[in-house]
C-alpha cells in the first residue's frame, strides 16, 4: 500500500502548481470545460493549441470553497498560518463579491450568463462555514444567511411526494438530487453550528426527497422522471460525500441507510485500471477529477462501517498518483473519442482533486 506520505507529497505538488498558476491573492482562476460545445469540441482545440488567444479566466465560487477546505486541512496537518491567510483572503473575495440582493451568480459564460445558481451559491456558503470555523468572522455568516433566503424564496423548491426538490436555477424545473444533497450538508452546517432551527423543516422535506428517489439499487438518478442516468458514478460519488458530511455533522440517522446503499453501488464505479467509469454503461473517457471523488467516496465508506471499501479507494488513489504530471498538475481527462486528451488547467476541478488528496493524506479517521 502507498504510505500517506506519497499522497501528501503529491498534494503539495498540486497545491503549489495552483498557487503559481491560478491562484491571483484573492480567489482562483482559470478556464473551465463547462457548455456543451465547448465540452464536445472546443476544449480540445484548445488543449492541442494552447497558444491560441483570447484564453478563458473565470471564478467559480465551487472552486474557491474547495480551495479553502484544502486550506483547511493543510491548516491542520501543518499548522503553518500562510494557510489561515489564503483562507481569510479566499472568504473575504466570496463575501464581497456576494450582490447586493444576495444572490451570487455563475461566472459569465455564455448561455448561462447571469443564472442565479444553486450549485454556486451552496458550495460559496460551504467555502464560508467552513472558515468562518477558522477566522471566526461574522461576516461570513451573514453572508450565508443572505443566500439562505435566496435558497429559500427565490431559488425554491418542488414538491415531490411528501418530499422537497431544490430547483437547480431559480428559472429552473428539473428535480436533480446532486444539488439536494449539497444543500441539505449547508442546512445541516447552520442548524448545528449556529443552532438556528429554523431551517429543520426545509431540511426534514429535502431528506425526505432524498429517500424517496434512491433507486433500488443504491443510485440516486441524475434527474427524477427525466434522466436516471448521467455520469452516474461520479454524480453518485460526490452525492455520497455531501451527505456523509451532513451525517458526520448531525449523526441523523434518516441519512445512515441511504448512504448503505449509495456505498454499495459506488463499488461497482471503478475499471479494473482504477479509473472512475464515465457511467453506468462504459469505462471511457476517463476524468481524473472524478475517480478522485470516488477514491474519496469510498474510503469516507469504510471510515463509517458501511462496507469494507478501503482496497477500492486505494486502487483508485494508485491509479491517481500514476498521472500526475512533473509540474503538478492533472490532466482534465482522457481518451476522449479514443484517443483524445484534454490537457488544460481547470482550477475548480484541480481543487476538488487537491481536497480529496489532502483528505487522503491525513492517513487518520476524521
Amino acid at each position: 500500500m502507498v504510505g500517506v506520505n506519497w499522497y501528501r507529497t503529491s498534494a503539495l505538488k498540486l497545491y503549489n502548481y495552483l498557487i503559481r498558476t491560478h491562484w491571483n491573492g484573492e480567489a482562483l482562476v482559470g478556464p473551465d470545460p463547462i457548455g456543451k460545445i465547448h465540452w464536445r469540441v472546443t476544449r480540445f482545440v484548445r488543449s492541442y493549441l494552447p497558444w491560441l488567444p483570447g484564453d478563458d479566466r473565470y471564478i467559480y465560487l465551487q472552486g474557491q470553497a474547495y480551495w479553502i477546505r484544502a486550506n483547511w486541512r493543510l491548516l491542520r496537518q501543518t499548522g503553518n498560518h500562510r494557510y489561515r491567510e489564503i483562507i481569510r483572503r479566499c472568504a473575504d473575495y466570496i463575501v464581497h463579491s456576494q450582490p447586493e440582493d444576495g444572490a451570487w451568480r455563475h461566472p459569465p459564460i455564455w448561455g448561462r450568463r447571469g443564472f442565479i445558481s444553486t450549485v454556486e451559491g451552496v458550495w460559496a456558503c460551504l467555502g464560508l462555514m467552513k472558515a468562518h470555523e477558522v477566522i471566526g468572522d461574522a461576516s461570513y455568516l451573514e453572508a450565508v444567511r443572505r443566500w439562505l433566503e435566496v435558497q429559500i424564496h427565490t431559488i425554491g423548491f418542488q414538491t415531490v411526494g411528501e418530499g422537497w426538490a431544490v430547483n437547480y436555477y431559480a428559472h429552473s424545473n428539473s428535480k436533480v438530487p446532486n444539488v439536494t444533497t449539497m444543500t441539505i450538508w449547508l442546512f445541516g452546517e447552520m442548524i448545528t453550528k449556529t443552532g438556528e432551527t429554523a431551517y429543520v423543516p426545509y431540511l426534514d422535506r429535502m431528506l425526505r426527497f432524498i429517500q424517496d428517489s434512491q433507486m433500488d439499487n443504491g443510485e440516486l438518478p441524475y434527474a427524477l422522471g427525466a434522466r436516471p442516468h448521467f455520469m452516474c458514478y461520479q454524480y453518485n460519488a460526490f452525492e455520497f460525500l455531501d451527505l456523509a458530511s451532513f451525517f458526520e455533522l448531525t449523526q441523523d440517522e434518516r441519512v445512515y441507510p441511504i448512504l448503505k446503499r449509495q456505498a454499495a453501488f459506488l463499488q461497482g464505479g471503478l475499471t479494473g485500471r482504477g479509473s472512475c467509469r464515465y457511467n453506468c454503461f462504459k469505462e471511457t473517457p476517463e476524468v481524473h477529477y472524478w475517480t478522485a471523488a470516488l477514491a474519496a467516496a469510498l474510503r469516507k465508506a469504510s471510515e463509517l462501517g458501511l462496507g469494507n471499501y478501503e482496497a477500492l479507494s486505494e486502487r483508485a488513489y494508485r491509479y491517481l498518483l500514476g498521472h500526475q504530471q512533473p509540474d503538478g498538475r492533472f490532466y482534465f481527462s482522457e481518451h476522449n473519442y479514443r484517443f483524445l486528451r484534454d490537457r488544460r488547467s481547470y482550477p475548480r476541478y484541480l481543487a476538488m482533486l487537491l481536497e480529496h488528496l489532502l483528505y487522503r493524506a491525513s492517513g487518520v479517521r476524521q
